[in-house]
């Protein structure tokens, strides 16, 4: 595996030509700012972006309207809809969905028995998120404004504090932080396999063409 960077990671996005994350950074006096950078795959080198480079990757061309009305825009996780909107989801359940021009057209909370849901994978109509304290992952239906499918539970080992998931190929990959493995799902049959294991807590997996990066606890990882 490559290092990229070991710093404290608040976000982490697939960028053409590689990855873009955001640091949170200590100040002299105190106070904390974060800043933007990319890692080229070609070059192996990592370069500071502008945050408004961060935001169109993030919530694509209304990126300015949306990121006005978030406040909070590093915090929460985002994805494009099948219809050209964008999801977004904080650590609490409380989710919102912006039209192609930027305006919110849905608000609420994502939870499971009061339990609140977090991160997004986009399946066709659908929305799968993990729920952390719960030990699984739901599948959201937006049409219905329902979670319609769960897989683990409370006393199930199959997703042992699942923090994020992606979806790649028909797969879902879903990081279990205590387990330190990353779970696929087959959403064909919705089989669960173990996909990576590692010598640390795992919190993110993402793809860039045919490159891996994963978050661990002491950093950024090229695959």
């Amino acid at each position: 595996m490559l290092k990229i960077v070991s710093l404290d990671i608040v976000d982490l996005l697939p960028f053409p030509s590689g990855i873009l994350f955001v640091l949170k950074e200590s100040m002299e006096n105190g106070s904390v700012k974060v800043s933007f950078y990319s890692f080229d795959i070609a070059t192996r080198s990592i370069a500071s972006v502008t945050k408004n480079a961060y935001l169109l990757t993030k919530f694509g061309s209304s990126y300015s309207a949306v990121s006005q009305q978030l406040g909070d825009y590093v915090s929460c996780d985002a994805a494009k809809l099948w219809n050209g909107n964008t999801f977004i989801i904080y650590s609490t359940g409380e989710m919102g969905v912006f039209d192609e021009s930027g305006a919110l057209v849905r608000t609420g909370d994502l939870t499971y028995n009061g339990s609140a849901a977090r991160d997004v994978a986009v399946d066709n109509n659908y929305i799968w998120s993990v729920v952390p304290s719960k030990n699984m992952i739901v599948k959201y239906s937006l049409l219905q404004n329902r979670i319609v499918m769960r897989i683990g539970g409370d006393n199930s080992g199959t997703f042992p504090n699942p923090v994020s998931v992606s979806v790649y190929d028909g797969c879902l990959y879903v990081c279990c932080k205590d387990a330190r493995k990353i779970k696929r799902v087959r959403l064909s049959d919705f089989s669960v396999d173990e996909y990576k294991e590692f010598d640390e807590p795992v919190f993110k997996y993402l793809r860039v063409n045919k490159n891996e990066f994963v978050v661990l606890e002491s950093g950024v990882y090229m695959l």
